[in-house]
């Protein structure tokens, strides 16, 4: 069995998605060792299924912004991740950590990008911004294989580097009860639900204006918060990070799944788990609207500004929030776009 060298950018404890999910798919037929970052301080970490083999390197508080605290960081994490030679693939799955493939490597690099890196990178003092993003730019001229999460990402990824092979790998979903479509049930109060990471990119403002326009919804928003203004209202609850596999049982008493972004360079380049999942979960589903999730107006409201998302909630209110998608059209969407169909696409590049 052929040694793969799997590098995540994110800790495995944190919100179980992509990085997590393809590591323990890939260990049926790679013998995986998956590292990852750890944080000195970070939010509640979820119990995640382990990986056979982990390792983690310890991030130093202002390794990138500091010359020496960084060179510093990055003997200990080469010491720790040890001869690299001894590994068939090596995965890469943030740009940074393609620093550390030695030069003479001689087995396959793979770049799995699933965000726009430079939008996300924290440190925005343009000479830094441009170091990492050359970073970026040497890992996907030296890979060998490279996956992409949206069309938005590979268009990006051909503009840095023109002709470059790059294979589309969406999300999915997987380990869901699946439930049937939700009919309209018209009630005095219904609870609107978000489940995902809640940072920057979520619209406070949307919420705080229907509340004050629409008096029977609340809001139930569960995830880990990052980078987030916490909303004071009482019909506004935070349900913290709830377990992957206890997340059908929090969402059964929702009355709508919402996903109220704010349109940016980062969400532009989202292909969004949570709509694969929400459409599993079978319940009304509200989104702001573009270009790259336009694949599913099938099955989700969709709202262009905070007029049409007060509208939009008002009418589903008189409606009783049903499904807007069949039996029959979720379990097709489903049988198409679980992380098992997307592994096999990738087993099938590598």
């Amino acid at each position: 069995m052929k040694k793969m060298l799997y590098i995540m950018g994110v800790e495995w404890g944190w919100i179980f998605q992509r990085p997590q999910v393809l590591a323990l798919a890939l260990e049926k037929d790679y013998e995986v060792t998956v590292v990852c970052p750890k944080q000195p301080i970070h939010a509640k970490r979820q119990n995640n299924a382990q990986p056979g083999k982990l390792i983690t390197l310890f991030q130093i508080p202002f390794q990138e912004k500091n010359r020496l605290l960084g060179a510093v960081a990055r003997k200990l994490h080469t010491a720790k991740l040890g001869d690299m030679s001894k590994y068939d693939l090596i995965w890469v799955g943030y740009p940074l950590f393609g620093r550390y493939i030695p030069e003479n490597y001689k087995g396959t690099v793979i770049y799995d990008c699933m965000d726009n890196f430079e939008a996300l990178y924290p440190d925005r003092r343009e000479k830094n911004l441009r170091r990492v993003c050359e970073e970026e730019k040497r890992l996907l001229k030296r890979a060998n294989v490279v996956f992409v999460s949206s069309l938005k990402l590979k268009e990006k990824l051909l503009s840095l580097c023109p002709g470059k092979n790059i294979t589309l790998i969406r999300n999915g979903y997987s380990n869901i009860a699946v439930s049937e479509p939700k009919a309209g049930c018209r009630k005095d109060q219904y609870t609107l639900g978000y489940i995902g990471t809640i940072s920057k990119w979520f619209d406070n403002g949307i919420v705080e204006e229907s509340l004050s326009k629409i008096p029977g919804i609340r809001y139930d928003l569960a995830g880990p918060i990052a980078d987030h203004q916490v909303i004071q209202n009482a019909r506004v609850v935070y349900s913290g990070v709830i377990e992957h596999s206890k997340l059908g049982t929090h969402v059964r008493e929702l009355d709508c799944l919402i996903m109220p972004f704010r349109i940016n360079e980062i969400i532009l380049y989202v292909d969004p788990v949570k709509l694969y999942e929400y459409i599993a979960w079978g319940k009304c589903i509200i989104a702001s609207w573009y270009p790259e999730i336009d694949r599913f107006k099938d099955f989700v409201y969709f709202y262009r500004d905070e007029e049409g998302y007060c509208k939009l909630v008002d009418k589903l209110c008189v409606e009783g929030f049903p499904a807007k998608y069949t039996k029959e059209m979720q379990r097709q969407f489903l049988e198409e776009n679980t992380w098992d169909a997307r592994v096999r696409a990738i087993q099938k590049c590598l």
